[in-house]
């Protein structure tokens, strides 16, 4: 099954309670969100590669979407 959409319905509402996020809450709300544990580092690295999901290293590794998607 393909949680894409659901976790990117997700996201965008972590981004616009939150700003940034760190990966522990995006796990939190996949469980909310029936996303099974082991499909988040899949879905993670798929959103980071399409240049969805970005990556803040500078701050303690939180996530964040980027603005122009």
């Amino acid at each position: 099954m393909d949680y894409s959409e659901t976790f990117f319905e997700m996201l965008k509402v972590l981004q616009r309670t939150y700003r940034k996020f760190p990966k522990f809450m995006i796990e939190i709300m996949a469980e909310n969100y029936g996303i099974p544990i082991k499909e988040i580092k899949p879905l993670l690295n798929k959103f980071r590669k399409k240049g969805i999901l970005l990556i803040m290293k500078d701050e303690g590794y939180t996530f964040t979407l980027n603005k122009n998607v």
